[in-house]
């Protein structure tokens, strides 16, 4: 499963570094401010598994922050990157829900290979009503019956079912299955749906996927 990771940093030359570095192995998204981390926990615009979190973002702590993420995206592994640099100081971060952290300066093997074992850790299956999602083998199932889905309709349906009863609006999921910004012409989305909702109804799936013209697309039982 390619991860999606997410950076919070806010020196401009290290996140170039860092997403040029991560993006070899991962999908990546970038904020750089304590307020777009904090609008992200209410929001959720970006979706993301992995959280690699810079300590202090100009001037304020950002473990603040892991609790209420933590709370709200369990499954979420944060790592923390931080120039402060003492046992104590990586205890309390481990205490308020951090996975691993890592003093700076670092080596970016060494991170690329935090980051990969926090991946292992993340769930090996999404599940809703009758239809289960296998992340590592990237199938699909409704029941026992196998579902032969394409690329972007499993990284759709993934999305869904991370967060049941969430309005993904299309910005969103351009941004989380196209990696791209928003085609206000282009028709791919509702043909993926289409096809999608299609083969969930042919296989007897409990859930199904609704939509409204004004607010988005989310899956429902």
């Amino acid at each position: 499963m390619e991860a999606n990771v997410l950076i919070v940093e806010d020196e401009a030359k290290l996140v170039e570094i860092l997403e040029r570095t991560l993006s070899e192995s991962f999908h990546v998204s970038v904020i750089t401010t304590f307020e777009e981390l904090a609008a992200q926990i209410d929001g959720s615009s970006i979706r993301f598994d992995l959280l690699v979190l810079d300590r202090m973002l100009h001037g304020k702590d950002s473990l603040n922050l892991i609790a209420p993420l933590k709370e709200k995206f369990p499954q979420v592994k944060v790592l923390v990157l931080s120039a402060i640099n003492t046992p104590s100081e990586k205890a309390i971060a481990l205490d308020l829900g951090a996975d691993d952290y890592l003093s700076k300066p670092f080596a970016h093997e060494e991170l690329l290979a935090r980051l990969r074992v926090l991946a292992k850790r993340l769930p090996a299956e999404l599940r809703f009503g009758n239809i289960t999602l296998d992340m590592l083998e990237r199938t699909a199932k409704v029941a026992e019956v196998d579902l032969q889905l394409a690329t972007k309709e499993f990284l759709l349906l993934r999305a869904f079912l991370k967060t049941p009863g969430k309005v993904f609006p299309k910005t969103t999921l351009y941004e989380e299955v196209w990696q791209t910004s928003a085609d206000v012409e282009s028709n791919a989305i509702e043909t993926t749906v289409n096809k999608l909702r299609r083969k969930l109804e042919e296989a007897g799936a409990s859930a199904s996927i609704k939509n409204s013209r004004n607010l988005g697309y989310w899956i429902e039982e």
